[in-house]
């Protein structure tokens, strides 16, 4: 990685850029893409000298602009958009003719945990443009990471005083969890590294397999109060996480994200999300988080805040 290459981070005010960018602030130039102007103006007070540029992934103008003149590309694509497979394919075209015909040596793709899994519609979408990005022709590197830990209510259930989690699927069906800055460590390094990890594919799980039943004792056992369970019903859990991708992305197609949650929460009711930590304490040199020091640490800081 030279000094002057030039970093694409796409969807760059999301939660995982939010880890990463201070890791690559400061080692090479920075181009980070948001689609708001309150995020441009945002990530352009907290990262001066970086490039903020406002686009749209839709747009095939906007992503060749993105693109124009960058060594590397971190691709995060709009998870449960209705158009996500296609916005990949734009995204690798354009990567495809910039390493013709500019500079860029590095594609980096953030997928999902087993992207074979078709039954899970967002992973279908992102198997296709895997495949479509393998047979590119492009020096790529797809990360691969399961179910994120960071977005447990941690601070709400700390503020209850009899604490009840709300589970959309069956507590007991195990899980693989993956904690943001692991993730950011990983996606530095691959970044940073760059030529070592070109053609490679890297599952990224923080923990093991294990039960949310599990996750809420170690969270229990952390902040000294019993945290009860209490699992939805179907139609209510589908409803909810429904409520929650419209409310998020006001372009998704309401058929289609209905399709998408009603699989997921059946899927995840029954099978769960599983995989491995080693290839990600290989690829950050240490022992990924636990369930018990990401709560240790999430604690701490919320009751240093003062929250």
């Amino acid at each position: 990685m030279q000094a002057d290459d030039i970093i694409l981070l796409t969807l760059a005010a999301g939660k995982q850029m939010s880890y990463l960018l201070p890791l690559l602030y400061g080692k090479c130039r920075l181009r980070l893409s948001v689609h708001k102007d309150s995020e441009k103006e945002l990530l352009e007070k907290k990262y001066p000298g970086s490039e903020v540029v406002k686009g749209d992934m839709e747009r095939a103008e906007d992503v060749s602009s993105m693109l124009s003149g960058v060594t590397t590309v971190i691709y995060i694509g709009p998870t449960f958009h209705p158009r996500e497979t296609e916005i990949g394919y734009s995204m690798i075209d354009a990567a495809a003719s910039e390493a013709q015909n500019g500079k860029l040596k590095h594609f980096i793709y953030s997928s999902v945990l087993h992207s074979q899994l078709r039954k899970l519609m967002n992973h279908d979408c992102k198997r296709y443009v895997e495949e479509y990005l393998m047979e590119s022709g492009l020096n790529y590197t797809i990360l691969q990471p399961t179910h994120m830990l960071d977005p447990f209510p941690v601070e709400d259930l700390m503020r209850q005083e009899q604490p009840v989690w709300h589970a959309d699927y069956d507590p007991k069906v195990t899980f693989s969890f993956t904690v943001l800055r692991d993730l950011a460590d990983a996606f530095a390094v691959v970044a940073l590294e760059r030529e070592k990890h070109y053609l490679a594919e890297y599952p990224i799980s923080s923990t093991g397999a294990v039960s949310h039943v599990a996750v809420v004792e170690a969270l229990s056992k952390e902040i000294g109060k019993e945290i009860a369970i209490k699992q939805k019903g179907y139609y209510e859990a589908v409803g909810g996480l429904h409520g929650l991708l419209v409310r998020a992305n006001g372009r998704l197609d309401q058929r289609v994200s209905r399709d998408i949650t009603d699989r997921l929460i059946l899927y995840y009711n029954t099978y769960g999300l599983k995989g491995n930590t080693n290839v990600l304490q290989w690829l950050i040199g240490r022992k990924p988080t636990s369930i018990e020091e990401f709560f240790h640490d999430k604690v701490s800081s919320i009751r240093q805040s003062g929250k």
